[in-house]
């Protein structure tokens, strides 16, 4: 799997030498010294002076491994009277084991001062199977997703925004035919964004993200740890792990086919920083 990732990061693409916290002679702290927990100014906090220039990130190798397991609940569906309209579904509920998939993941984020604005898409075709008893569900997953945040203490920010999710779910339970469906929901999301520089070359992110409620998927969570080593000025690897679960009941002709679904696995890639 290839993915490309596209960052706009003001203040990721400066790798300022370390100043000090305190005046070597006085030992008494320096006034506006930003601080990454670690004693170290922080080029990456929100408002800090230091976060000054943009920078573009490009990520050609982009690997993200997760495991993917699914549960479907199909309901009845009586015959058509007349046989017209089919021969009706004997529904069920079934649940996968994980196994190893792929995703193909786009973003791009843009940060001045306090404010953190950030839009990304994903690809996935995902399968899962069980033997006894039979279970198999197929998903094909298309997304994007707009977050904007503020600063609301030193590293920390609260992000809002909307997730777009258009599913085509195939599943099969025992030896009854296929059932495909087609979710597609608009979820609002809520979230926090941390982030901090861990002296020169190191650079921490953590995301988490909530939503959905009711008003499109039932339940839609994710969330995303990664750590970016910058080896030289333009090239660098990001290491991390990434989690995203979500619960959507769709209704078809007065019935309701719910899925429950979950991702998680590594993360790995080689940037490229302009």
């Amino acid at each position: 799997m290839v993915i490309i990732q596209i960052d706009a990061v003001q203040g990721f693409a400066a790798t300022p030498e370390p100043q000090p916290n305190s005046d070597s002679e006085t030992g008494e702290p320096l006034a506006n010294a930003p601080e990454n927990g670690f004693g170290a100014p922080d080029a990456n906090a929100y408002g800090s002076k230091e976060a000054l220039d943009w920078t573009v990130a490009i990520y050609p190798i982009y690997a993200w491994a997760p495991l993917f397991g699914a549960s479907v609940d199909i309901p009845n569906v009586p015959p058509t009277p007349g046989g017209g309209g089919g021969g009706g579904i004997m529904g069920g509920h079934g649940a996968t084991n994980t196994s190893f998939n792929g995703a193909a993941f786009a973003a791009i984020s843009v940060q001045e001062k306090k404010w953190l604005v950030g839009l990304s898409g994903l690809w996935a075709g995902l399968s899962a199977t069980r033997t006894t008893p039979h279970v198999k569900v197929n998903t094909d997953a298309i997304y994007g997703q707009f977050m904007g945040g503020y600063q609301l203490y030193r590293h920390i920010a609260l992000t809002g925004g909307f997730r777009r999710m258009g599913l085509k779910v195939r599943a099969t339970l025992g030896d009854q035919p296929e059932v495909s469906w087609k979710p597609g929901v608009w979820d609002p999301l809520v979230g926090l964004d941390w982030r901090t520089a861990l002296g020169r070359k190191w650079f921490v992110a953590f995301d988490v993200a909530g939503g959905g409620f009711g008003v499109g998927s039932d339940v839609d969570i994710s969330g995303q740890l990664r750590a970016n080593w910058r080896f030289t000025r333009h090239f660098g690897m990001t290491l991390g792990y990434g989690v995203e679960h979500f619960e959507i009941t769709t209704t078809v002709s007065k019935h309701d086919f719910t899925t429950k679904q979950t991702l998680n696995g590594p993360i790995f890639g080689f940037g490229i920083y302009l």
